[in-house]
């Protein structure tokens, strides 16, 4: 039964119900009614603008306009790309066309939105133009999801110009994750706030630190950042984006290294030896951390108690990229019979080996070496993920994993490689340490975007990582841990239910009826929108 206007608030915020909540309830109500009446109203408006570009400047224009926006490259245009859900309103609204000269020798650089309110403007319904006059000032920009109502939007902020607003988004809130990096346009109508257009792929937020050194680039040139002096720097955004997303939508094959920083080459020795029992006295030194009779355990005998089979690991102690462990493995050596088989990763440790065998057993002879690359590796792996074997395999490897004393081996063992992180010097950071970083504004929003990222891969890795081990990185950093600490899709569903306004700039207080207590980020931190 819904509460009267005098009863105190569901809520529990102590405040009668016409001064809490209900007033978030009209005010929801009123922005749902804007959302559908804009939506009615732009109905069909991109073909509209398309025919009259088409009329004013022909159908080449186009074809030109994708030339600009994917900066002259390779890309042919293709109706069917996913970039056309970006490029259409990118052509509308954003486009200027060279300047040319008509019959009439007058040069028009005008949008086609622009030129279409000159056209129609007085016979367009007032919220169709008030659309259409938003569509021809914002600028595309990079937003980072701050908190998401799946099905019905999200909290973005906008990365260069600092600013935060709520956008109504019913498809593209279903799937996002807070952290992630949305490359678009937001259309603000009065109190609604629409993407008006949306990238094909959300960035992961480790992407963020390339938007934040072209942020740090732009400040250099001015102390204040200004939608002007973006404008003037739109190409490079449009650079920055194909940069990113024809990585994401077009990734090349990694350069694989080994912990010694070796490139990954998968290669196998082989050698003809006198005897798997001289060979095994020879060799097994190499496994430093096993004694004779443990490595004997798993051996195999012929009928006469002679060695006939036995495996064991190459090691050296230490590593050269994770401190904290003991040893390396530097390749796998496979005894039988009258042949030795060593596999190793790299042509740095191949060559190691063979020196190795002339010194310890020169009796053995080298037969042949079979290499697989990279490629080939991951071809033959995937092949042999189809069949039913290979499946029974990844099966019971999947349930050792989760054994709960093993999923806490592997999370104790991840735990300090995170510890281990954090002296750590990276490329990302400028070769800085994450503890180095963040001295500084943006060498914090840096490690931060590194974090979230490392949170939503093992989110969907399913890795046995709980979120302590990066709670524990956050203190010894420094950085705030939040309530929700962006794990899931921002709030929960309960703290949404007194939560929707349409705009927040970061410095107009917190309206009395939004204050509620349920949620975490609200009047104690003006900083965040809710």
């Amino acid at each position: 039964m819904k509460p009267g206007r005098n009863d105190p608030c569901p809520c529990g915020s102590g405040k009668k119900y016409k001064q809490c909540c209900l007033r978030t309830e009209e005010a929801q109500q009123a922005e749902d009614l804007l959302w559908h009446q804009i939506n009615r109203a732009t109905k069909g408006l991109p073909d509209k603008l398309l025919t009259f570009e088409q009329n004013r400047r022909g159908p080449e224009t186009l074809l030109e306009a994708w030339d600009d926006f994917t900066l002259w490259g390779d890309e042919k245009f293709d109706p069917d790309s996913p970039q056309m859900q970006l490029f259409m309103p990118w052509f509308l609204h954003n486009w200027h066309p060279d300047a040319t000269l008509n019959d009439s020798d007058a040069a028009d650089t005008r949008t086609t939105g622009q030129a279409f309110l000159d056209h129609y403007g007085k016979q367009l319904e007032p919220l169709l133009k008030r659309y259409l006059e938003q569509c021809s000032v914002t600028l595309f920009s990079f937003y980072e999801i701050v908190t998401v109502r799946p099905g019905d939007g999200f909290v973005l902020h906008d990365i260069l110009l600092d600013e935060e607003c709520y956008v109504t988004e019913r498809s593209g809130s279903a799937q996002a994750q807070s952290g992630q990096i949305i490359f678009g346009k937001l259309v603000k109508v009065d109190h609604v706030a629409i993407l008006e257009a949306c990238a094909p792929i959300f960035f992961p937020p480790a992407e963020k630190i390339a938007i934040v050194d072209f942020r740090q680039q732009l400040y250099k040139l001015e102390n204040l950042l200004t939608p002007a002096l973006l404008r003037e720097h739109d190409d490079e955004m449009l650079v920055i984006y194909h940069q990113i997303s024809n990585r994401l939508l077009h990734p090349r094959m990694p350069e694989l290294r080994n912990t010694d920083g070796e490139p990954v080459v998968m290669q196998k020795l082989i050698y003809d030896i006198p005897s798997a029992q001289m060979a095994f006295a020879a060799l097994k030194a190499l496994c430093i951390d096993s004694m004779e009779d443990e490595l004997l355990a798993g051996a195999k005998f012929t009928a006469a108690g002679e060695l006939h089979h036995i495996e064991f690991s190459w090691l050296k102690k230490g590593n050269a990229q994770h401190k904290s462990w003991d040893n390396t493995v530097l390749g796998n050596i496979n005894i039988k019979g009258h042949q030795l088989a060593t596999e190793v990763n790299s042509d740095e440790r191949a060559q190691q080996f063979q020196k190795l065998i002339k010194k310890l057993l020169p009796e053995a002879r080298y037969k042949t070496s079979v290499i697989e690359s990279p490629q080939a590796m991951l071809a033959h792996m995937q092949d042999e993920g189809q069949n039913a074997q290979t499946r029974q395999r990844r099966e019971k490897q999947e349930e050792l994993n989760n054994r709960p004393e093993v999923r806490e081996t592997i999370m104790e063992f991840m735990r300090e490689h995170y510890r281990q992180w954090l002296h750590e010097k990276l490329p990302a950071l400028n070769g800085k340490t994450p503890l180095q970083a963040v001295k500084t504004k943006s060498g914090r929003e840096k490690v931060e975007a590194l974090l979230r990222d490392f949170e939503l891969r093992k989110t969907d890795a399913n890795l046995p990582l709980d979120q302590s081990i990066f709670d524990e990185l956050r203190e010894r950093l420094g950085l705030k841990i939040s309530k929700n600490n962006f794990t899931g899709s921002g709030f929960e569903p309960a703290a949404w239910d007194n939560a929707k306004v349409s705009f927040f700039d970061g410095e107009t207080p917190c309206p009395g009826a939004y204050s509620c207590n349920r949620l975490p980020h609200c009047s104690a931190d003006l900083r965040y929108r809710h």
